[in-house]
């Protein structure tokens, strides 16, 4: 009897060791579970922080105009006009959001051609296009009131970067803006072609090209009507900025423009329309 106990105290103890590793094994599962399940969330919470910061970078040197953010590309679409028949007017796209919010927009000017095919930069860009450029910003700068255009040479600190292409391209300038998750700007990228068709752009031409795509930058889409700096041909366009591109860069950022002297808006929000008649 004694020896057929032993037996069964022994098998009892194999069965509770058993017992016992199923049991630690159980609570390693639960254990990566949860510890799986926490890493989770809380890289998901980062992600719906970084999205509704508005706060990704969209651009990682010459090659990086990239989807991480939408953008508004510039090109003409004469179905954007449809209902407007008869009418002279400037469309209005969209707001800048917080950049806005101290009164400035800074601008960089880079100073080699971007080789878009190999995605680097090229030869150096010749000292006439960039004062082309420059001198369409201090027109728009001195003729906006309560926003101040400020040359850097910070490229990734600039709210806008402007690079030249060579020529043979199809278009004249293109204009991304980049959105954060409420549809405000963020950022604008700006390609100026040094010619288009075979034929190169004089100082003056780039110099209109530039102030057309500022315009866009400022939140402006095309006139449908010639004669005007932000009719989507330049040689059907105007070199200078009017008062009717004025008006509509007031009515696109109206949060900012029209906030009472000498204080900070109440809040942002975007335009209240999506056109300006211009006569």
């Amino acid at each position: 009897m004694a020896l057929a106990s032993g037996r069964n105290n022994g098998d009892s103890r194999d069965e509770n060791l058993r017992n016992v590793s199923n049991d630690k094994k159980g609570r390693n599962y639960i254990y990566f579970g949860l510890g799986f399940t926490i890493i989770a969330i809380l890289a998901m919470a980062c992600l719906a922080m970084i999205m509704f910061s508005g706060s990704f970078q969209p651009f990682n040197g010459l090659g990086g105009i990239t989807d991480h953010l939408p953008f508004y590309d510039n090109s003409h679409n004469e179905a954007e006009f449809e209902g407007y028949s008869g009418r002279d007017l400037i469309l209005v796209c969209c707001s800048w959001g917080e950049e806005l919010a101290d009164g400035e927009l800074t601008y960089y000017i880079e100073d080699h051609m971007i080789d878009e095919d190999r995605d680097d930069s090229g030869s150096e860009v010749d000292r006439s296009s960039i004062e082309a450029v420059t001198k369409a910003f201090t027109e728009w700068d001195s003729k906006l009131e309560g926003l101040t255009l400020s040359e850097t040479p910070d490229r990734r600190g600039a709210d806008i970067q402007i690079y030249f292409r060579e020529g043979q391209n199809e278009k004249a300038g293109i204009t991304n803006n980049y959105y954060d998750f409420y549809g405000f700007i963020t950022k604008s990228y700006v390609r100026i072609s040094k010619g288009a068709f075979g034929f190169a752009f004089s100082g003056n031409q780039l110099e209109q090209i530039a102030k057309h795509e500022i315009g866009h930058v400022l939140g402006l889409g095309h006139a449908n009507f010639d004669g005007n700096l932000m009719a989507a041909q330049v040689n059907r366009g105007s070199g200078s900025v009017s008062g009717c591109e004025l008006e509509a860069v007031y009515t696109a950022n109206e949060w900012w423009f029209e906030k009472p002297s000498g204080s900070q808006p109440l809040y942002m929000r975007q335009p209240l329309t999506d056109h300006i008649d211009c006569r």
